[in-house]
């Protein structure tokens, strides 16, 4: 059994949905790679994101993916095509290790509509979303070097805990063209990076102009 209680997602559930959420439901975990579901699949699970980092694009009938946004802990995957009870729109990949809550939406994930609360996350992770889609959007307007200097100024943390691979993917580009861009940012002095690729920002102002 699951100690959901422990979740803060959970804590304004009473005994009675938890004991159902916890018959109906499987805690599963992800190494970095795994898909956790592929666009086009038919909804069967609720899932939550209860560690790590997932993820999410679509894939073009070429085969070049579109990287919509991350999903970090604690959150959902998959809530639009369950609700709405469509195949869903995108792809879900673990970037890191990650544990998910798979839940049986039909035998336990719809009671959660009854719940006001349930509600009110719900639209703030349609929220979420629809702000992803918008930077997606934003993003296709500029050109690869302001991209990874906006990037460095808002996800640095994020920057200096993954790969380029990684980084490239949420960037919508290839793992080359990042290095170039990040080779050409160190050369300029904007920014140091140490054995590990490790980013240090020197060059702040000149980060936030180009990234403008």
């Amino acid at each position: 059994m699951i100690g959901l209680k422990k979740i803060s997602f959970f804590k304004k559930f009473d005994d009675a949905h938890i004991d159902i959420i916890n018959s109906n439901s499987t805690l599963a975990e992800y190494q970095p790679g795994d898909i956790v579901y592929y666009e086009q699949d038919e909804p069967k699970y609720l899932f939550l994101l209860l560690d790590g980092r997932v993820n999410v694009y679509k894939t073009n009938s070429k085969g070049k993916q579109l990287h919509i946004h991350a999903v970090e802990a604690v959150d959902f995957l998959g809530e639009v095509a369950v609700f709405y009870n469509m195949p869903y729109p995108i792809t879900a990949e673990c970037a890191t290790k990650c544990k998910i809550l798979k839940i049986d939406y039909k035998k336990a994930g719809i009671n959660f509509c009854k719940e006001l609360f349930f509600c009110k996350e719900l639209v703030n992770s349609l929220y979420k979303r629809i702000i992803a889609l918008m930077q997606v959007i934003d993003s296709s307007f500029l050109t690869t070097k302001e991209r990874v200097a906006r990037f460095i100024l808002s996800n640095i943390e994020d920057f200096n805990g993954a790969t380029y691979t990684d980084i490239s993917k949420r960037l919508n580009m290839t793992p080359e063209t990042l290095s170039r861009v990040i080779n050409d940012f160190k050369r300029k002095n904007y920014i140091d990076i140490d054995d590990r690729r490790n980013i240090t920002i020197i060059d702040k102002d000149k980060l936030i102009e180009m990234s403008e």
